[in-house]
């Protein structure tokens, strides 16, 4: 009977059981693409990743994520978990010390990743292009009725945008953790829209060194709130940088996400703009991860 290499990592966090899990499959050469749905559907979570041998020049590993539904283009913390993996189990020549730099093939491109192995701790970041927005007010009244808040809930401050993602902010956080989405009609409107998600997020954090606390919805791709979102927080940032909400820290533009609190999977995302020339060049998504299980995951002949 086959079998393969499977862990089960918590990703931006230190602490188990919290922050956003992830399944990684080690070595996924030779798989179909039916048998890695079918281990995502066995392991049941959000995302589950299947390290493979890169075809791209550039790159050093390729990276394929499945929900139990079907394949996504691209998980920030599923990446984050199977770079953490990687170097837990000292592959690439990351068996030494220090700050090593990996290129990440994906279905959309090559991804930089770098991996700061320290005695006790392995911190992995992403490098994302920056994402596009456009205004996206029309969807108001659709909101209220999704989340079941009242138009005086919204940020009048900050504007309703999307992209793939449909950002909506609100004024307090007491609202965030207290408001009852009707995921059902979430993921109707999302599916007809053909939107990835919907990020909800206010500028009220918990933590005072944080600048942004969000809930996730996705459930047509099987997600019907992902605890801690490490992709999303990529159009957040730009959104973010566009309305000058993150501080000027020495020509850096670096804050502290938040995320999983209301599901009570605490996670926490560094986040930084890289501008050039006073324009953003790129987003930097960063965070710690924990392995809470590892084994071999049989597959069915």
């Amino acid at each position: 009977m086959t079998t393969i290499r499977i862990k089960h990592i918590d990703t931006f966090t230190k602490t188990p059981h919290n922050g956003n899990p992830a399944a990684v499959v080690l070595d996924a050469e030779g798989l179909t693409d039916a048998q890695m749905l079918s281990v995502a559907r066995e392991m049941n979570l959000a995302e589950t990743a299947f390290i493979l041998k890169p075809k791209a020049k550039k790159a050093d590993v390729k990276i394929r994520w499945f929900t139990p539904l079907g394949e996504l283009s691209m998980s920030g913390h599923a990446t984050i978990a199977s770079l953490y993996a990687l170097a837990e189990n000292n592959a690439l020549g990351m068996n030494k010390i220090g700050v090593h730099h990996l290129s990440v093939e994906t279905n959309d491109g090559i991804l930089p990743a770098t991996i700061e192995k320290k005695k006790d701790s392995i911190y992995v970041s992403l490098r994302f292009s920056p994402p596009e927005f456009e205004k996206a007010g029309q969807y108001k009244v659709d909101l209220i009725r999704l989340l079941n808040v009242s138009v005086n809930e919204f940020d009048p401050l900050l504007t309703i945008q999307r992209n793939g993602f449909l950002f909506a902010p609100l004024r307090r956080l007491h609202t965030l953790f207290t408001m009852k989405p009707n995921i059902d009609a979430i993921n109707s409107f999302l599916s007809k829209r053909d939107f990835e998600g919907l990020c909800v997020f206010t500028t009220e954090t918990i933590d005072r060194n944080s600048l942004v606390h969000s809930r996730v919805f996705a459930p047509h791709v099987g997600i019907d709130e992902d605890p801690v979102t490490g992709f999303t927080h990529c159009s957040l940032a730009l959104y973010l940088h566009e309305k000058e909400l993150i501080p000027n820290k020495n020509g850096r533009f670096v804050f502290q996400a938040e995320q999983g609190d209301v599901v009570g999977r605490k996670g926490r995302l560094d986040v930084e703009v890289v501008t050039e020339e006073g324009q953003p060049a790129g987003i930097v998504i960063g965070g710690n991860a924990i392995t809470v299980l590892e084994g071999e995951l049989r597959l069915p002949e």
